[in-house]
């Protein structure tokens, strides 16, 4: 069979899958064939338009695409994009079929993690904090709380706009964070010579009513190591972990340093020693450089030993992520994700996530469930 033909026979059995079942089964949605056709185009013309990039023929990038897809990893055509999968040069000797897709990471968490009534307990930031906190681990301090309309008061809680409104105003000399507990983007008060501090308090008030049913952490701005500070602006700068829990004890398998700024630039990190590798902007991979040689995450081992404990604690999760930042004071937990973000530490390692370890590892979690 003709390349370009193989091509298409395998591009047909993907966009067969994708369409799913056949009309004598239950449809999961039925689409009209023209919406079908839509997609099959759609997938074709953006196969077309990544093929420039890549240098490749269109027919040979469909069979690429098509095999990955297949793959492990099962990426979807949003992944293949995302990830650079379409360029080899980026991922070099790399096994790409070991990369995981978004969906595929999202199952392979469940899979690891199967006591979903433990997930609240870790992806609350409020409630991870004060159990990690009460075990002896280090986490930001919570200087107040915000829920509007309370009926009990608390010595720390606050109730209401005014309530909120008089707190801040009274604290606008120290640079806070403000953060919803549930998870969300931390937002800095009063941080900067010519911070604008009335501004700062208004546009939070201003989203507290936006999000209403939600509790806020009113956190003091921990600083950084002094080692990093300068290049951060003196913000937190954490390293995102992954571990691997099992009965052979905890692993830290993956790490990448958030140095953040501009550019959310990332490190790649040499996971014994902590120093940083490679140097990319977060959105942009593919433009690296290497780091200096003097760039070490510092207090390396004592990162490690805490999120090793911290993974210990959590030993319900399988697979867990973590943000430790190394402060002035040594590291700081910044907060547990049971389904973490696989994309980075892929990329930053240009290496996916399926290797011969974590294999192992998910098939002892799939015959602990019994599958």
């Amino acid at each position: 069979m003709r390349a370009d033909k193989a091509a298409f026979s395998l591009l047909t059995d993907v966009a067969m899958a994708a369409i799913g079942p056949r009309p004598s089964q239950p449809p999961a949605s039925a689409g009209s064939p023209q919406q079908r056709r839509g997609a099959d185009s759609g997938l074709v013309a953006q196969l077309a338009r990544l093929s420039d990039a890549a240098g490749q023929p269109t027919p040979q990038l469909m069979a690429d695409f098509a095999a990955l897809s297949l793959g492990p990893g099962r990426v979807a055509i949003t992944d293949y994009e995302r990830l650079r999968l379409f360029d080899q040069g980026f991922w070099g000797p790399a096994d790409r079929r070991e990369v995981v897709g978004a969906r595929r990471g999202r199952e392979l968490a469940f899979l690891a993690n199967p006591r979903r009534e433990a997930f609240a307990l870790a992806t609350d930031r409020l409630a991870s904090g004060a159990y990690l906190g009460a075990h002896g681990l280090v986490t930001v301090p919570t200087i107040a709380l915000y829920r509007a309309d309370l009926a009990s008061p608390g010595a720390n809680l606050l109730r209401s706009k005014g309530e909120l409104r008089e707190f801040l105003g009274a604290r606008t000399g120290q640079p806070l964070v403000a953060q919803p507990a549930e998870g969300g983007r931390p937002r800095l008060l009063f941080a900067g010579q010519r911070h604008d501090a009335g501004g700062d308090v208004e546009r939070l008030i201003a989203e507290t009513g936006d999000l209403p049913g939600v509790t806020w952490l009113l956190q003091p701005l921990v600083p950084p190591h002094p080692s990093y500070a300068g290049l951060t602006g003196g913000r937190l700068a954490p390293v995102q972990f992954l571990t691997l829990a099992s009965d052979d004890g905890v692993q830290v398998d993956r790490a990448v340093w958030r140095l953040g700024g501009r550019d959310d630039l990332v490190a790649s990190l040499d996971l014994a020693t902590g120093r940083a590798l490679e140097l990319f902007p977060a959105r942009e991979p593919y433009h690296r450089q290497t780091a200096p040689a003097d760039l070490v995450a510092p207090g390396w081992s004592l990162l490690r030993a805490a999120v090793t404990e911290a993974a210990r604690l959590f030993s319900q999760f399988g697979l867990l992520g973590l943000e430790v930042a190394p402060s002035a004071d040594g590291p700081v937990i910044l907060g547990l994700d049971p389904t973490p973000d696989l994309d980075l530490p892929q990329l930053a390692d240009r290496r996916g996530l399926l290797t011969a370890r974590v294999q192992a590892f998910l098939a002892d979690r799939r015959r602990l469930a019994g599958g």
